[in-house]
């Protein structure tokens, strides 16, 4: 709230804030909580930056990415190389599992946060997003997956869904605002089953050029790895997952 003060020939302003902003004109967020946040601050630039969690309001670091898809602002939740793929392939989002998340500098990897730290993110997110390569390769839109956190229950365990997406792709075949079919179980980590996906009646159909037991986007375990996908074309492949929103710049 700003109050005016009149000076002779002069109009001055003395501005007071409210506790959660600060600046010359309050433009500022004082105890950013996302990576959109630390984009309303004016940081356009990628990096590591310090949040204050939702929760006994502790600072935490994330890695954000403000530039690669336009009109959104993303924060990495976690990152590993299919050479690590058994250090998460058991790991749903809702085991407290964080990994290399304290280092100055992501560990692309093997990289999660923890539980506490990707709920208080979650709290502030409107879409989830999953890439491949992103460090090597940055943002590629064939094999490629963003949904809407609302109705996904990300940090809960369910099997044999069809879930809801924005855009996803599977090596080459895309789908606008369709279903695929999608798995969390206790023992899985989070994951796309493309191939099977029109079996139980999900829209995608990954059949072309997939193979039965095909996993996209995680888990990789025992013969779930199609070298045609991007995140499992080697062993150097990484996958990202991702919380975000929307944001105009």
């Amino acid at each position: 709230m700003c109050q005016e003060t009149c000076y002779p020939n002069s109009t001055r302003f003395n501005c007071i804030c409210p506790d959660t902003h600060t600046g010359w004109r309050c433009e500022t967020i004082k105890h950013p909580r996302t990576c959109k946040d630390i984009a309303k601050n004016g940081i356009s630039t990628p990096g590591k930056y310090l949040i204050l969690s939702d929760y006994e309001n502790e600072a935490f670091s994330v890695f954000c990415d403000m530039t690669s898809e336009s009109g959104f602002v993303w924060a990495l939740i976690q990152s590993f190389s299919l050479a690590n793929k058994n250090l998460l392939k058991d790991k749903m989002f809702g085991i407290d599992f964080p990994v290399n998340h304290a280092k100055n500098k992501v560990d692309w990897n093997s990289y999660r946060l923890s539980l506490t730290q990707m709920e208080s993110l979650a709290n502030h997110s409107t879409h989830l997003r999953v890439t491949c390569n992103f460090p090597t390769e940055g943002l590629q839109y064939t094999d490629y997956a963003r949904a809407k956190l609302e109705g996904h229950d990300i940090f809960d365990r369910w099997s044999n869904r069809c879930q809801l997406y924005e855009y996803i792709n599977i090596r080459g075949i895309e789908c606008f605002n369709c279903t695929a079919w999608t798995k969390q179980t206790n023992l899985r980590a989070w994951r796309v089953k493309s191939y099977l996906s029109p079996s139980w009646g999900c829209d995608f159909d990954g059949r072309p050029g997939g193979i039965e037991p095909e996993a996209n986007f995680g888990y990789y375990g025992g013969g779930t790895v199609n070298a045609d996908h991007r995140c499992t074309s080697s062993s150097a492949s990484t996958t990202q997952h991702w919380f975000g929103a929307k944001h105009e710049w």
